[in-house]
C-alpha cells in the first residue's frame, strides 16, 4: 500500500529516480503500474505457464539494476527491454513447452459470456498469426506500438535499433499482416494501409493498464 498518495500522479521516470535513492514506495508504485502490462506482454511471447515467473524475474532484475537506469530514458522502454531479454534467455534454455492447443483445451472453471469469448478468440488469432508470420522483432514492435502505445523511440531502445529501422519494421509488418487478416475475415485486402486507430479496431485488443 502506498504511503504517499502523491506518488500516484508522479511520472514513471521520477519514480525510478526516487527508487534509486532508496524509496521503496516509488518502486512499489512502478510495480503496480507495470505488472499487468509486462505479464500480458510475456504471455504473448510464449507459454502462459512461464509468464508469471518471467514477470517476477523482470522486476527483480529491474530492482537489482536500478543504478544503471538514467532519467533521460523512458522507464517503460527500459523495463520492456529487460522483459524481452528475460523471455529470450528463458526460451533458449527451456525444455519443449506445452503446446498452446493443449493449454486452450483445458476447460475454464467459469463459462465466459459469448461476446467475451469472441473478443478473446479474435485477439488470440491475431497475435498467433503475427507470431507465425512475422519475426520476433516485428511481433514485439507491433505489440509495443499498438498495445503499449510506446513511441518509436522507445521501441528502438527495446530492440536495440534506430528509430528509422523501427518505422520500416512496423510498415513491413503491417503490410504483411493486413492481407492475411482480411482473408481470416473473408474480406478483400485493403488497398491502403490503415492508420494506427484503424488497425487497432481490426485487432480488437481492448487492453488497459492496471
Amino acid at each position: 500500500m502506498l504511503h504517499d498518495p502523491a506518488l500516484a500522479t508522479t511520472s514513471d521516470e521520477e519514480l525510478a529516480c526516487r527508487a534509486q535513492r532508496g524509496c521503496a514506495d516509488s518502486f512499489d508504485c512502478l510495480l503496480r503500474r507495470f505488472q499487468a502490462p509486462v505479464l500480458q506482454f510475456l504471455r504473448h511471447r510464449g507459454a502462459a505457464v512461464d509468464a508469471e515467473d518471467l514477470t517476477q524475474e523482470t522486476f527483480l532484475r529491474a530492482y537489482e539494476n536500478l543504478h544503471r537506469y538514467r532519467p533521460r530514458w523512458s522507464f517503460s522502454a527500459w523495463l520492456f527491454t529487460i522483459a524481452r531479454r528475460a523471455s529470450i534467455n528463458h526460451h533458449r534454455r527451456a525444455r519443449p513447452a506445452i503446446e498452446r492447443s493443449d493449454v486452450d483445451a483445458i476447460p475454464s472453471p467459469e463459462a465466459e459470456p459469448l461476446d467475451a469469448m469472441i473478443a478473446a478468440e479474435g485477439r488470440r488469432r491475431l497475435w498467433e498469426l503475427a507470431a507465425d508470420t512475422l519475426s520476433e522483432e516485428q511481433t514485439t514492435a507491433l505489440w509495443l506500438y499498438y498495445v503499449e502505445d510506446m513511441p518509436g523511440r522507445g521501441i528502438a531502445l527495446v530492440l536495440g535499433r534506430s528509430v528509422a529501422s523501427v518505422k520500416v519494421m512496423l510498415f513491413r509488418a503491417r503490410k504483411r499482416l493486413l492481407p492475411l487478416l482480411a482473408e481470416l475475415d473473408g474480406e478483400r485486402p485493403p488497398e491502403k494501409l490503415p492508420e494506427k486507430k484503424s488497425l487497432r479496431q481490426i485487432e480488437k485488443v481492448g487492453t488497459t493498464h492496471a
